[in-house]
């Protein structure tokens, strides 16, 4: 990844302007941009580099994902300038080419996924990124994320991308995974359920395939929240009884991203436990449940419901 630095244009110098006056929504624009666009409109090639390098700007323009409900990406994009001190205060940027994981931890720290949690950044002070920590702002008496200011700002289809002036540099190396997503958005008994099961690995892309020859991903996945477990509780214990009975339920609430994106005149998808599962996209349905939120992970989406999905061949 080649650092090259380049000159703030004075374009960029007026909307710092109107940012440091509190006036932090993105610009409008009235034509059809990705991000890729965007991000050589705003002059951050490092940042665009390094995203390719991590294959995450297909990511970023919502391509290999179905979209249920609302959603949109937050981009905190560091300027050439700041990639530029980056690697002159010792931050080996360079290396990170060789270590796809590391790279990819400091993109999505990032990047955050706005579920229609809030309409204007200005509304909140705190929120999670991809890589899983929190990110801090202030809007007063200018735009600040993590302590970094913001410079620019430009929306794009699938988001908006803010400039900020320097890097911000994860804690840890991890990144947001489909068990954390899923936590995040009030389906703890289901995440738990996928830590203890070891199919949190495969959501990842990590360890062995789907259970039903899916690829490694990226998945969409269907998450039931605590009450819909609770509602369940008792087909869920007996489930759990039989031999593989909870990681085929599980299972069922796994999709392939890809197959999910392409689904047959049917509207209905294979889930990586084997059985169909029904979908309709325009009323946001699964299975005749109903999707209440939605958070991106480190390798597709998580959709909270509000049911348990069983397939026949678990029923009671």
């Amino acid at each position: 990844m080649k650092l090259k630095r380049i000159m703030i244009i004075p374009g960029m110098l007026f909307l710092a302007v109107l940012l440091g006056s509190g006036l932090c929504q993105a610009q409008e624009d009235g034509g059809a941009k990705s991000l890729s666009q965007a991000a050589e409109e705003l002059g951050l090639s490092n940042f665009s580099a390094a995203l390719e390098s991590a294959g995450l700007a297909g990511i970023l323009d919502n391509q290999g994902v179905l979209l249920m409900g609302e959603g949109s990406f937050v981009v905190f994009a560091p300027s050439d300038e700041a990639f530029a001190a980056a690697s002159a205060s010792g931050y080996d940027l360079e290396s990170l080419q060789e270590s796809p994981s590391e790279l990819k931890a400091l993109l999505y720290r990032h990047i955050i996924w706005n579920a229609d949690g809030f309409e204007n950044i200005s509304e909140i002070s705190e929120a999670g990124s991809m890589q899983g920590e929190n990110i801090t702002l202030e809007h007063a008496p200018a735009m600040k994320v993590d302590g970094a200011n913001v410079t620019s700002s430009l929306q794009y289809d699938s988001g908006t991308i803010y400039v900020i002036d320097r890097l911000l540099l994860p804690e840890s190396q991890g990144s947001l995974g489909a068990a954390q997503a899923a936590k995040d958005l009030g389906a703890e008994k289901f995440a738990e359920a996928l830590t203890s099961s070891g199919l949190e690995e495969t959501l990842s892309g990590q360890g062995l395939m789907g259970i039903g020859g899916l690829t490694s991903g990226p998945y969409t996945v269907f998450a039931p929240s605590d009450a819909a477990f609770e509602a369940a509780k008792e087909a869920v214990d007996a489930i759990g009884e039989k031999e593989g009975g909870m990681l085929g339920l599980l299972s069922y609430h796994v999709v392939d991203a890809a197959v999910l994106l392409n689904m047959t005149e049917s509207n209905s998808v294979k889930t990586m436990y084997g059985a169909s599962l029904p979908v309709d996209i325009n009323s946001s349905l699964v299975g005749g449940a109903t999707v209440l939120a939605s958070q991106r992970y480190d390798n597709g989406m998580v959709y909270v419901i509000d049911q348990v999905l069983v397939p026949i061949g678990l029923g009671m």
